[in-house]
């Protein structure tokens, strides 16, 4: 984040772990492509009509 950020909004200690954490599970690799979640979604759709 760079000075300019930091002006519009104020961050709380929370808020900032959150980020961080989030930030290291997608250097990582910890995340899905749009392709994957689209896919699981159509599956759990077909489970349940």
């Amino acid at each position: 984040m760079d000075v300019s950020e930091k002006a519009f909004y104020e961050l709380s200690s929370e808020q900032k772990t959150a980020i961080e954490k989030g930030q290291n599970e997608i250097k990582e690799g910890n995340f899905y492509t749009n392709d994957e979640v689209i896919s699981e979604m159509r599956e759990w759709l077909k489970e349940i009509i």
